[in-house]
């Protein structure tokens, strides 16, 4: 297989915590794994910005789901 092929899922507990770095242009994303280890993502802050908006429209998506059950 093809290094660009593989893909990694990781399941999430909680969020530990979030750090601005390298001067404002990345943050750093602190998550507990449901194994209980802890995982950083180191985000360039445009990504976050993407990752912010993307998140609010799907978070949206899913409530409104629930709602029409």
């Amino acid at each position: 297989m093809d290094r660009k092929d593989h893909i990694t899922i990781v399941g999430i507990a909680r969020l530990e915590g979030v750090e601005v770095i390298d001067g404002g242009d990345t943050v750093a994303l602190r998550l507990k794994g449901a194994d209980e280890r802890e995982i950083t993502l180191l985000v360039p802050q445009q990504v976050a910005v993407d990752l912010r908006a993307n998140l609010d429209v799907a978070l949206q998506e899913a409530q409104d789901r629930r709602r029409t059950r």
